[in-house]
């Protein structure tokens, strides 16, 4: 029988140990992986512009998130952010531009042919998350996004695996409710897990990692970590721009805006000078977007000011401008 003072000088020798050793990401840090034993997984990411698709994957790839645009006469494929765990590589694809029409399926009239291609990509990923902000469900629902669910969960996909996350879930009170919405999409047999997750806080991202790890296999690696260069910080400034905007103005609206980058300064503190410009076609829904005494742009900036700062680490001068587009001459 162990002796209270041995039972101690061994607890005690067991959490130096324990202490000592490195974080499992510091082994991870120094491990070469024979291609031999790479394993990989591709995910797609589909959902509306503010459903927290970028939040979801800075939380699980970490500081190394991208948005690289690959801009191509034919198709533009934008990573979102590679995550590399042991001998497991996960590369997180956006869906640029998806913009759903009534029915749930694409607008066929958008301009940006980006779109269309964006949705025919959809089936190149090894798995689909599709992702929906489930507190503005619950408040506000749009028929799109719930049309959207109910057409990718409609039936099993023969190559690729669905899985459906409800993103948010820290901004619902009553979490009852989250039992609700679940039930509301239980039968779609097209999605082989469910997940109820915080994009933003990491509550039940863990489950989501460690299922999409499980789901990976063997093959070399795609990517390399990617470095934060200007193009991908433009890209993400207009990602986190357009969230923000999305959040505060009728969902009809943004579909007809054009969104533009405008000027991209580094001054000489290290601080960036942005700004982005919002064509509307309409005076009226100038107004909408600007609001009383420039309030809702303003709310705007300042959200989308605040996020881009926490992004690159840096003080952001964000100028956000609302224009009517100029009328074409007969």
């Amino acid at each position: 029988m162990m002796t209270r003072r041995r039972e101690s000088e061994y607890v005690g020798k067991a959490l130096l140990e324990a202490a000592l050793m490195p974080p499992d990401d510091a082994e991870e840090k120094d491990m070469v992986v024979k291609e031999e034993d790479q394993k990989s997984l591709s995910v797609g990411i589909v959902g509306a512009p503010n459903a927290g698709k970028s939040s979801l994957t800075n939380f699980m790839v970490g500081t190394k998130i991208a948005a690289v645009s690959r801009k191509t006469n034919t198709t533009t494929h934008e990573i979102l952010g590679v995550m590399t765990k042991g001998n497991t590589q996960i590369c997180f694809f956006d869906t640029p531009g998806l913009m759903i029409g009534h029915h749930g399926y694409p607008y066929r009239t958008d301009v940006k042919v980006r779109v269309e291609s964006a949705w025919s990509s959809i089936n190149l990923y090894d798995l689909l998350i599709v992702i929906f902000d489930v507190s503005r469900h619950l408040t506000n629902p749009d028929t799109r996004v719930t049309k959207l669910i109910n057409n990718l969960g409609a039936k099993v996909h023969p190559k690729q695996k669905r899985v459906l996350c409800m993103n948010k879930v820290d901004l619902v009170e009553d979490k009852k409710d989250l039992l609700k919405v679940s039930k509301e999409f239980e039968n779609l047999p097209g999605f082989d897990r469910y997940f109820m997750i915080s994009g933003l806080k990491g509550s039940g991202v863990k489950d989501l990692v460690q299922y999409l790890v499980d789901q990976a296999v063997k093959k070399p690696w795609d990517e390399e970590p990617i470095a934060m260069t200007e193009e991908i910080m433009k890209s993400i400034s207009l990602e986190v721009v357009r969230e923000k905007m999305l959040n505060h103005i009728h969902q009809e609206i943004p579909y007809v805006i054009d969104h533009r980058l405008m000027d991209w300064k580094e001054l000489r503190d290290g601080s960036l000078r942005v700004e982005q410009h919002f064509i509307t076609p309409k005076q009226s829904q100038r107004q909408i977007l600007v609001g009383k005494n420039g309030s809702k742009i303003g709310r705007i900036g300042i959200e989308a000011n605040e996020e881009l700062r926490l992004i690159f680490k840096r003080d952001v001068h964000l100028i956000l401008r609302v224009k009517v587009a100029r009328k074409k001459s007969a």
